[in-house]
């Protein structure tokens, strides 16, 4: 799948507009989904660790285990990361 920008006269840029349907066989579909998922991966992260971080200030003596829950999700975000740049680079 080839992405285009969109040119016009006004100042700003368009978005991207995609040159032929989309076919999830094809490579470069399969690793824009892939780093999708990883945003998708990475905001549900900063939402709700960040929220949850919220309630423990407010609640101290609540959510005893959050540090390890924070860490070992970001961990996991990590091994996201370094999969996805894994799958970049083998594929290019």
């Amino acid at each position: 799948m080839v992405f285009v920008q969109n040119h016009s006269s006004v100042g700003f840029a368009l978005p991207l507009v995609a040159t032929r349907p989309p076919n999830p066989q094809d490579p470069a579909y399969q690793q824009l989904e892939r780093w999708i998922n990883f945003a998708v991966h990475g905001a549900l992260f900063a939402a709700l660790n960040s929220g949850l971080w919220l309630w423990r200030g407010l609640r101290p003596e609540s959510l005893g285990q959050l540090p390890l829950l924070s860490l070992s999700w970001g961990a996991l975000l990590l091994l996201h990361l370094a999969w996805c740049c894994n799958k970049a680079l083998k594929s290019a």
